[in-house]
C-alpha cells in the first residue's frame, strides 16, 4: 500500500467505509496512519506503537459486543457461585478439597515461576519441598515413632515463625519505600520490588506450612487412634501425656498407650527426662503443652480439641499484642490462598466454559 492508497483508505474509513488493515502496513505507513488519526500532534515511536496495537485490538473484537456481554454475565455468575460451591465442597468432601487446595498451592506458583525464569524462587521451593517430603514421610509411617509428632510440630512451628518474620520484614520494607525514608534508596523500583517479593515469600511459604501441618496432624491423629471421623476417640489418652506431641506433661511417664502396636517398638514408654513445660487445660478437661495446643490452634488451623473434637476457645491466645498480630497474619494467609489457588482455578474454569460455548 503506497502513500496515495493509504490516504484514500484513511478517507474511506473516516467516511464510514470498511476500516483498513493495519497489519499489512509497514512501519512508515503505520506512522502516517496514526498521524492522520491525530492531526497536529507530534507522536513518539511508543505512542505510534500503542495506537497501532489499539487499532489491531479494535479490529479483532469489532462486532463482538454481544459475545462480550455473554462472557461478562458468565463471569459474574461464576464469581457469585464460587464461595458457596467451595464452602459446600469443603464441608461435604474435605479430603478432595484439601488435596486440590494443597496441590494447587504447591504446584501453580512454581509452574509460573519456572515459565518466567524466576530461578531463585524455584530453588527455594525445591529445598523447602525436599524438607517437607521428609517430614511427610515421618508423619505417614506406620508404626509411628513416639518422637515424630513433636518433631513434626517443631518443624512446622519453626517454618511458621520464619515465614511470619519474613512477612513482617517485607511489610516494614514496603512501609519504608512508601514513606521514602531514605531518598535514593527506598524510592527505587528495585527496592519496592524486593519488598513485595519478601511479603509474597512470607505469605506463600507460611500458607504451605499451614496446609501441610494440617495434613500431617490429621494423619498422625488417625495413626495414634486419638481421633476419628465421627469425633469419638478410638483409644484411651493417659492424663500424663500430651496427645499432640506424644511427650509427658512433666509428671509420670512420657509413653503413650500403644493400643495395638501403632507406635514403633523403639518408642517404649520411659520416664521423662525433659524440662517441665507449661501446660494448658481446655474447657473439655484435656490437658496439653501450651506450645503444642497453641500450634494446633494457630499454626495448624485447628479450633477443636485434638482428643475429643470439642470446640476450643481461642481467647487465651489473643491476650498479647504479638498473638493478635499473628492471628492477623493467619487471616492474611487465607486471602493469599484465594489469589494463589482459587483465582487460577477459577480462570481455568472460565476458559473451559468459554471454549465449550465457542466464546473465544
Amino acid at each position: 500500500m503506497d502513500q496515495a492508497g493509504l490516504s484514500a483508505a484513511v478517507g474511506s474509513a473516516s467516511s464510514g467505509a470498511a476500516a483498513i488493515d493495519v497489519k499489512t502496513m509497514n512501519v512508515e505507513q503505520q506512522a502516517a496512519y496514526v498521524s492522520s488519526l491525530y492531526p497536529g500532534r507530534s507522536l513518539a515511536a511508543d505512542d505510534i506503537w500503542r495506537a497501532i496495537e489499539r487499532e489491531k485490538y479494535d479490529m479483532q473484537h469489532k462486532g463482538h459486543e454481544g459475545k462480550h456481554l455473554v462472557m461478562f454475565l458468565i463471569f459474574l455468575c461464576v464469581l457469585a457461585m464460587l464461595p458457596k460451591t467451595v464452602r459446600y465442597w469443603r464441608q461435604r468432601h474435605p479430603g478432595s478439597y484439601r488435596l486440590v487446595s494443597i496441590g494447587s498451592i504447591c504446584l501453580i506458583p512454581p509452574y509460573f515461576a519456572l515459565g518466567n525464569r524466576y530461578f531463585r524462587f524455584v530453588s527455594i521451593w525445591i529445598g523447602y519441598a525436599l524438607a517437607n517430603t521428609y517430614i511427610l514421610y515421618l508423619a505417614t509411617r506406620e508404626p509411628l515413632y513416639q518422637r515424630t509428632p513433636r518433631r513434626v510440630y517443631q518443624w512446622f512451628a519453626l517454618t511458621n515463625k520464619v515465614s511470619y518474620a519474613v512477612f513482617v520484614a517485607g511489610i516494614v520494607l514496603f512501609a519504608l519505600c512508601f514513606f521514602n525514608v531514605a531518598p535514593g534508596l527506598t524510592d527505587t523500583e528495585r527496592m519496592v520490588e524486593s519488598s513485595l517479593i519478601t511479603v509474597f515469600y512470607g505469605l506463600y511459604f507460611g500458607l504451605m506450612s499451614r496446609d501441610l501441618v494440617t495434613l500431617c496432624s490429621d494423619k498422625m491423629a488417625a495413626t495414634l487412634g486419638y481421633a476419628s471421623s465421627n469425633g469419638l476417640p478410638t483409644k484411651h489418652l493417659p492424663r500424663t501425656v500430651c496427645c499432640i506431641c506424644g511427650d509427658g506433661l512433666g509428671y509420670g511417664n512420657t509413653g503413650i498407650d500403644t493400643g495395638g502396636g501403632l507406635l514403633h517398638a523403639d518408642a517404649a514408654p520411659k520416664q521423662s527426662t525433659c524440662a517441665v513445660e507449661p501446660t494448658h487445660n481446655l474447657d473439655c478437661g484435656h490437658e496439653f503443652h501450651a506450645t503444642c495446643i497453641r500450634g494446633w490452634c494457630v499454626v495448624g488451623k485447628k479450633d477443636t480439641c485434638p482428643f475429643c473434637c470439642e470446640k476450643v476457645d481461642l481467647t487465651p491466645f489473643k491476650q498479647s499484642p504479638w498473638d493478635r498480630q499473628e492471628l492477623f497474619y493467619v487471616t492474611s494467609l487465607e486471602y493469599m490462598r484465594f489469589f494463589i489457588s482459587w483465582q487460577p482455578l477459577t480462570l481455568l474454569l472460565l476458559a473451559g466454559i468459554f471454549w465449550v460455548l465457542g466464546l473465544d
